[in-house]
This record gives C-alpha cells, sequence and structure tokens, in this order.
C-alpha cells in the first residue's frame, strides 16, 4: 500500500520512519486502549497500524462528536491514551501530555485517568455509531473480523484493478475504515489521502462539491466510497454544470444509508459508476455490494464472499459470517 498525499507520495522510508515513531509513542506512553480524533492524514494511518501491530485497542473517534459524546466515548471504551491535533488539545488543560510531531503534524498524546473497560478477548478497534439517534454506542471488533471483510471486498472488485482510493469519508468512520483502507492494502492499492477540507468537507454536515469534483478531477481515483447525501450533491452539481468525471473512476460504492433507485439511475445517466451497497458496525461494515457484472439499481446488491445471509420467516434480514 502506497500513500499519496497533498504534498506527494509518501516513500516506503518515509512511511516505516512515521510508523516507528507512532510506535515509540504509544510504547512510551504504555498505552492500552488509545483513542484518535484526527483529520485524514498519514498520521492516524500510522497510529492505526501502530496500535493494532502492539496488539492494543483503537478507538477512532469522529471530529464532529460533540463534547458530551466525545466523553461518552472515552470512558466508555477505558480509553488511557488520547492523541490529537496540538490545537484540540487545549480541551484537555488538566491532563499529562506529551506534545510531538507525525510528518509534520504537531499533534499531542494525551493521558487519561480513566477506569479500565471489560472487552471481548480479541478486540483490536472499537467503532462508535454515529449518535444521530442516540448516545454513540461502541462496537468491539477484532483484527480476524475486520480483515474478513477487507480481503471479501479485494476478491469481490478485483477484476475492476482499483489501484488507485480516493479516501473521501473520515477515516474514524468504520465503512472507510475498512473499505478505504484495509481492503486497498489487500491488494497494494494506493491510497489518496486528503486532508478533510480539501474535499469539500465543512463540519459534520457541509459539503462543498465544487471543491470535491476538483479534487477527484485532479488526483483521478479508481474507487471512492459516498454518503448517499454525497453523491446526491454530485450528481446536482455536474447535471447543473454538465462537468464530466474520469474516465479512470470504476467504482463509487454508496452506503451508510439507503440510496434510492432512482439517485442510482440518475449517476449512471451522468456517468457516474455508482453502486450501493450494506453493512453494519457489528459485522465489520460491508456485507452486500452492487457490481458492474451484477448490479440491481434499487437493492443493496448481493451478499460478499464472506457473508452468510438469510431472510427469517417474520421478514428479518439475518447476517453471519464477520461478526
Amino acid at each position: 500500500m502506497q500513500i499519496q498525499t497533498d504534498q506527494g507520495l509518501l516513500s516506503e522510508s518515509e512511511w516505516q520512519e512515521l510508523l516507528a515513531e507512532a510506535t515509540n509513542m504509544l510504547v512510551r506512553a504504555s498505552a492500552k486502549v488509545v483513542a484518535t480524533c484526527l483529520d485524514n492524514t498519514p498520521a492516524f494511518l500510522a497510529i492505526d497500524a501502530a496500535a493494532q501491530n502492539l496488539g492494543l485497542v483503537h478507538v477512532p473517534l469522529p471530529v464532529f462528536f460533540t463534547p458530551e459524546q466525545m466523553q461518552h466515548a472515552l470512558q466508555s471504551a477505558g480509553v488511557d491514551t488520547l492523541m490529537v491535533t496540538a490545537t484540540v488539545a487545549s480541551n484537555w488543560q488538566q491532563a499529562p501530555r506529551t506534545d510531538f510531531s507525525l510528518l509534520g503534524e504537531d499533534l499531542a498524546c494525551i493521558s487519561l485517568a480513566s477506569q479500565p473497560c471489560d472487552v471481548p478477548k480479541g478486540t483490536s478497534k472499537i467503532t462508535f455509531t454515529s449518535g444521530t439517534t442516540a448516545q454513540p454506542k461502541g462496537v468491539c471488533l477484532s483484527t480476524a473480523s475486520m480483515l474478513s471483510v477487507a480481503k471479501s471486498l479485494a476478491v469481490a472488485t478485483e477484476s475492476m484493478q482499483l489501484s488507485r482510493h480516493l479516501n473521501a469519508l473520515p477515516f474514524a468512520v468504520l465503512l472507510e475504515n475498512i473499505a478505504g483502507v484495509m481492503a486497498p492494502a489487500q491488494i497494494a492499492a494506493t491510497l489518496i489521502t486528503l486532508p478533510l477540507a480539501q474535499l469539500g468537507w465543512r463540519g459534520a454536515s457541509g459539503f462543498d462539491v465544487a471543491i470535491f469534483h476538483a479534487a477527484v478531477m485532479k488526483y483521478e481515483p479508481n474507487s471512492m466510497v459516498l454518503l448517499p447525501q454525497m453523491l446526491r450533491a454530485w450528481c446536482g452539481y455536474l447535471a447543473q454544470t454538465q462537468q464530466q468525471v474520469p474516465s479512470c473512476l470504476r467504482l463509487v460504492a454508496v452506503g451508510g444509508a439507503p440510496v434510492g433507485k432512482m439517485l442510482i439511475q440518475q449517476a449512471h445517466q451522468l456517468g457516474l459508476p455508482a453502486f450501493e451497497g450494506y453493512g453494519l458496525s457489528e459485522g465489520s461494515s460491508v456485507q452486500t455490494l452492487n457490481l458492474p457484472s451484477a448490479s440491481c439499481a434499487g437493492s443493496v446488491g448481493k451478499p460478499l464472499p464472506h457473508a452468510k445471509v438469510r431472510i427469517a420467516k417474520d421478514g428479518e434480514i439475518e447476517v453471519s459470517g464477520s461478526l
């Protein structure tokens, strides 16, 4: 896996140095459960990889969580180490803090006095739900369960030759973690990793689609993952401006909420290879996905190789395979 930033392509030696620095910081902090609240930069990827290599529990937290949601997540997951940008660190003024830098990004490692939390054996990551309808809930995931989904995605999309993936969603979102980092790593693809502002993100709900489209045209990805509202905005922008998308774009996977048949059809008419999928945090994200070779607009596609899906007598959808 290679990483392309707004500053250019990271060399293997730069990545290994970055990984070593993140590892040393976690070791020095005596971390057991480390939370991150970071932008989409190589620093997140290095800390995530270092935590996995060290056998720690990583808790990625969205930058758009409210202070109350953040505190709830930190306490309920038993986080003892928090890594944030130096500017955000001021929110924890009373806590012991060590400043450090990863690839020119000023960060802070904060020690938290929290009560340990009993988690299932083998827990590697705790992903929190969005908290839009209730208090965010942490889902405990093992490396094996996440890898099974990542490998499944790599197998299902192998013929599409997706060698350049644009990280269009925050890394704290499990869908991007799995489909946008772990799956591309299975095929040694290049991650196009940019600060979210350079992709048009404006806080939790703002989205400047013109900035996003310009980034897609500039970096020419083969694949990306979008939320339905992002696809809807992009379709509206393309229809209004009569602009095209790069011919190298082969897969725009859409999930996180129902997409709808009409939006998928509109996207295809505009030349956007958009395909809906379905997943759930408890199953390490993606379970089913439409693909160009097997697509039915209005559905969420066929089960991926790892997933077993059946319909109960009462109509409930039951999923197994990566829980």
